[in-house]
Formats: C-alpha cells, sequence, structure tokens
C-alpha cells in the first residue's frame, strides 16, 4: 500500500463543535500539510459530527482542498433551522409529547417514540450538499481506500461500523461490533449523528440506530484494523487538567442539564482522547521490543493529535441567545440558563458560534506547526495494536 492508503484522518463526534474541525484541516491545506488534489489521506474515519465532515471529505476525496472548502461554506453559514425545526409548532408538540408521557405514559402502557429535537432539515441538507455518488468513483481511483462509521444499534446495544471502501480491505471481528460493509449514504451518516435523546434514531434495513459515539471507546481502532499506520485525530475538546481538590463547600444536587452535558462529554469527547493516550503507552512499549520478533503482538502507529486550545464553553455562553427561542425554552426546562452552557455548544449551529471555532482552528494550527511538520516529514511507522 502506499503512505496514503495508510494514513487515516480519524474525527470525534460533538455536535456544533464540529465546526472546529474543519478550522483545522482549512489551516493544514494553508500551510502545505495537505496537498489541494488527492489528500494523502486515504482512510476516514468519522462519529456523529465528525461522520458528515468526513462523508463530504470522502466525496471529494480526489479534490481534498474543494472538500475542505465545501465545509467551509457550509458551516461557516450553518443555521440550527437547517439542522432541526426550531418553528414554535414543531417544538410545542415535541414538549406536549414530553409532558403527556411522562404524566400518563404509566398509566396508559403506551409512550411515542420521541426526541426533543427533529433533524428532518438535516436529511435535507445532507442530500443537497453532500455528493454521495462521488464515493464509489473515489474508491475505484485508489483517491480513497475506506469511509468508516461507527453507529450503534439501539435495541442490541451493539456497536456497527458501516464501511465503504476498497474491495480488498481487511476483514476483521471484534467483540460487540459488527462490521458491515456497504454503500454510505445519508441514512448512515444521520445515523452516527443522532445525539441520544436529543435527535431522534434512524432505521436502516429495519433496525434502528443512534449516535456513533456511544459504543465507540476506542476510536483510532477502526483506522488501525482498515491498515492506517498514520492517523491525523482531531478532537473538539481542550486537554484537560487535573485540578486541585477544591475546599469542600455545599453544593446543590445537578439539574438534568448539568448531568446530560457530563453525559455528552463522556459519550463524544472522553473516548478518543483515551485512545491517544493509549497509543502513545503501546508505541512506548514497542519500542522495547525487537522490531524483528515474531512474537510481537503490537506494531506502531504514528499519531498526530490535534485539539483545541481553548474551552468552548465561555464562547457558548456569550452566543447562547443565538439558539433559537424554542429551544431556548424546552432547554430552561432541563436548568437554568449557567446549567446548560455545555449542552449549548453541541447545540448553538451559528454562523457566529461555528465561524469563531473555525478561526480557533485556524490558529491551532497555525501555533503548532512545528510539531505538526515534523509529524508529516515522519519516517515510515513501526506500531500500535491491530485490534
Amino acid at each position: 500500500m502506499t503512505d496514503a492508503a495508510q494514513t487515516a484522518l480519524v474525527l470525534s463526534g460533538g455536535g456544533a463543535r464540529g465546526a472546529y474541525q474543519v478550522g483545522v484541516l482549512q489551516g493544514l491545506v494553508e500551510h502545505g500539510f495537505l496537498p489541494e488534489g488527492q489528500s494523502g489521506v486515504g482512510i476516514l474515519v468519522g462519529s456523529s459530527a465528525g461522520a458528515i465532515n468526513t462523508g463530504v471529505l470522502a466525496a471529494y476525496a480526489d479534490r481534498f482542498a474543494d472538500g475542505i472548502a465545501a465545509l467551509m461554506d457550509t458551516w461557516s453559514h450553518l443555521e440550527a433551522q437547517q439542522v432541526f425545526r426550531t418553528d414554535l409548532r414543531s417544538l410545542g408538540r415535541t414538549g406536549a409529547r414530553w409532558a403527556w408521557d411522562l404524566s400518563f405514559g404509566g398509566a396508559m402502557r403506551t409512550v411515542q417514540p420521541k426526541s426533543l429535537l427533529d433533524t428532518a432539515p438535516l436529511r435535507q441538507l445532507l442530500t443537497a450538499r453532500v455528493p454521495f455518488a462521488r464515493i464509489d468513483p473515489n474508491v475505484e481511483t485508489g483517491a480513497l481506500r475506506a469511509l468508516a462509521v461507527p453507529s450503534t444499534d439501539l435495541y442490541s446495544a451493539n456497536g456497527v461500523l458501516f464501511v465503504h471502501g476498497h474491495p480488498d480491505l481487511p476483514a476483521w471481528t471484534r467483540r460487540r461490533w459488527r462490521i458491515e460493509r456497504t454503500r454510505i449514504r445519508v441514512e448512515h451518516i444521520m445515523a452516527s449523528s443522532a445525539i441520544p435523546v436529543f435527535f431522534p434514531s434512524i432505521e436502516i434495513g429495519g433496525r434502528h440506530f443512534g449516535d456513533g459515539s456511544i459504543r465507540n471507546t476506542t476510536p483510532l481502532s477502526h483506522a488501525i484494523n482498515l491498515g492506517a499506520s498514520r492517523i491525523i485525530a482531531i478532537g473538539v475538546r481542550e486537554p484537560g487538567h487535573i485540578a486541585k481538590p477544591a475546599r469542600p463547600r455545599k453544593q446543590p444536587p445537578p439539574t438534568i442539564a448539568q448531568i446530560a452535558g457530563v453525559l455528552l462529554d463522556a459519550v463524544m469527547l472522553d473516548a478518543i482522547e483515551v485512545d491517544v493516550e493509549h497509543s502513545e503507552r503501546v508505541n512506548t512499549a514497542v519500542m522495547s521490543y525487537p522490531t524483528d520478533d515474531p512474537k510481537h503482538p503490537f506494531r506502531w502507529v504514528d499519531v498526530l493529535w490535534l485539539s483545541p486550545s481553548r474551552d468552548f464553553s465561555p464562547i457558548a455562553a456569550e452566543l447562547a441567545h443565538r439558539i433559537p427561542a424554542g429551544v431556548r425554552y424546552l432547554m430552561r426546562g432541563l436548568g437554568s440558563d449557567e446549567a446548560v452552557t455545555e449542552l449549548a455548544s453541541y447545540l448553538l449551529f451559528d454562523p457566529e458560534f461555528c465561524g469563531r471555532l473555525i478561526d480557533l482552528g485556524r490558529a491551532d494550527v497555525r501555533a503548532e506547526r512545528k510539531r505538526i511538520a515534523e509529524f508529516f516529514r515522519g519516517t515510515p511507522a513501526r506500531g500500535v495494536p491491530a485490534g
């Protein structure tokens, strides 16, 4: 395989935070790390918002810079009503269903399938903006080796990895996962992007799927199993720091909004950070083995980890008033304005918010030029576990 076929781009989930990934990719093009034509990246893996971004990139794998430009245009002008219904009639109907089922569902013994938001507009946006028919020719010409989109079967609780790629892709098995070869289309992207509770599940072939981040505890492993020896991984949360224990003080019980924010952080953001740390530990262990040891179960994988230098929450708090009024009303039912700030950063599909995240992504690439250049100049990899 060529270097491109062994190089992967892995994008995490994060709702509106996905705009940051586009800024990073644009920065990589601007500084010459990704070429204007074929990208040098043969494997694309994305879940949730990352699935949307990788779906576009797969369609433009032969003209990668054009794909990034298309993403820049979409995210820079994205508004909430293009992602979910924001009219008061739709939101009022949703609120009434929740109130009815919580109050009378037990007595009536019937509960309607529901979510807080209706994502029919997102399906229309993806159908209009993503030329899925271009993926097959890109695979045939070698511009793309594989597009992989994780999702979660909501009845079995198993992960499902939808893979669209070259016929000679390696086959593998993994506990609690199914690997399904298919032509990835809008329904697969929608399924991977179905944030639990907030967005509705998506039916594919009689099965119901939700967000790909739920079961995706080792996001890099999909790329490695597809043959990657070099990975560019882009997160959407600033590096964590271990805080000093605060002086004990009595706090009120957390609201539903605060709990939901913690759960979304854990589901969407933690896994890729932990997996990157795991890859670093394994690479360190690999160094202690002779490269020709036939019993060595691991191989070296170079990982370039790029994540925000700043916390998005203050930006979300500043711009939370730009969330449509009806959605803000529903969110206030979960907690105070301060408590829903973390949730706002997932749902703030707004040109100002997304534009700031794009600018931050470009700035972070500029600040990290030296480290990024070292990765792209790197020698062929030695290895992380092949599973």
